[in-house]
């Protein structure tokens, strides 16, 4: 019986990028290598993509992208049953994939995006959809729908736009300290 692909992809354009380094490196690390091939799909800051063949610790400690004979240009292909567009030798090559494993934080990775590149591709995905993805990333949105549900939640304010003092000081009377501030699609 031949192994189950699953393709681990990591890093990419986001505030996070180090924490996704970091999860990549462990879920790397305990992939059963008897049942499983793991294709290392690597996005670096600047956004560029590449299919990566050299060590998880490389990863661990962001130097996957300077060793260049490691690195192959690669995607995940909108086609359906496209799987993995990998350049070879100036040749595009395509790799099936079985599974996608996202380990992408925070935008363009937990927003639902890469979710719905898979979604396209027909490809199956470790996580959530595209829909929940970019529904749990949205905290104000998220905080409300479950309210609806019943449950109960912490008061909260969202600014649309940098408040000025005053509405700092509204916002500190009204929910009463300790707050928590954070950015409404990211971590």
């Amino acid at each position: 019986m031949s192994k189950k692909k699953v393709a681990v992809i990591f890093g990419g354009f986001s505030p996070e990028y180090e924490v996704s380094l970091k999860s990549s490196y462990s879920i790397i690390n305990a992939v059963n290598t008897e049942k499983y091939e793991r294709i290392l799909l690597g996005i670096t800051v600047s956004w560029h993509w590449y299919r990566y063949y050299g060590s998880a610790q490389d990863i661990l400690s962001d130097k996957w992208h300077t060793e260049k004979k490691l690195l192959n240009k690669a995607f995940i292909s909108p086609e359906r049953g496209g799987g993995l567009i990998e350049f070879v030798d100036g040749k595009a090559v395509n790799v099936q994939v079985d599974v996608v494993f996202p380990v992408l934080h925070g935008r363009y990775g937990e927003d639902g995006t890469v979710q719905g590149l898979c979604e396209l591709a027909n490809i199956s995905l470790v996580g959530c959809g595209s829909a929940s993805s970019a529904l749990c990333m949205d905290k104000d949105r998220a905080h409300k729908l479950v309210g609806l549900t019943g449950v109960k939640i912490p008061k909260s304010l969202c600014f649309e736009q940098i408040p000025s003092d005053e509405d700092l000081l509204f916002a500190v009377r009204e929910l009463e300290l300790p707050l928590f501030v954070k950015p409404v699609k990211a971590g």
